[in-house]
């Protein structure tokens, strides 16, 4: 696999059976433990990344290989897989806000595409994983003495 396909994570993640530990965590938290399909997106677009294909997925493989819609699929005309993204996208932020907030490996799948971006977290950083959180991050750093935006 040349650089240019690798993952956005490649150079900072967690080694391959690191991050199928955590999959399996994921998806058999309160969060994802009933919603098969969302546990067969996400497992799906993990695996492929894994196994280096990340550059190759696309709506039209999710839609044939989580799906199983033949190869009529339009995405103009169905937009099942863009609904289950956003449902999976809620799901994991969910997950992170309660049961997975300590996690060392980080799944996440970004708006606007399929591959989901693998990280390791260093315990000791204070990061925050919320959009809210890294704006209140970053208003600290630019603000002396303002740790929050005013309301």
């Amino acid at each position: 696999m040349t650089p240019s396909k690798s993952p956005p994570s490649a150079s900072r993640g967690p080694d391959t059976s690191e991050a199928r530990r955590y999959l399996e965590k994921i998806l058999a938290s309160h969060a994802f433990a009933r919603a098969p399909r969302v546990q067969q997106f996400l497992r799906f677009v993990v695996e492929e990344t894994l196994d280096g294909r990340a550059a190759g997925i696309n709506e039209p493989l999710v839609a044939a290989r989580v799906f199983h819609l033949d190869g009529s699929f339009d995405p103009r005309k169905n937009s099942i897989v863009r609904a289950e993204a956003t449902h999976v996208r809620r799901r994991l932020r969910n997950y992170y806000q309660s049961a997975g907030g300590s996690d060392s490996v980080i799944i996440d799948l970004p708006p606007g595409g399929y591959m989901p971006f693998i990280r390791t977290v260093d315990a000791r950083e204070d990061q925050p994983r919320t959009r809210w959180g890294q704006f209140a991050a970053f208003l600290s750093s630019v603000l002396p003495g303002r740790t929050t935006p005013r309301g």
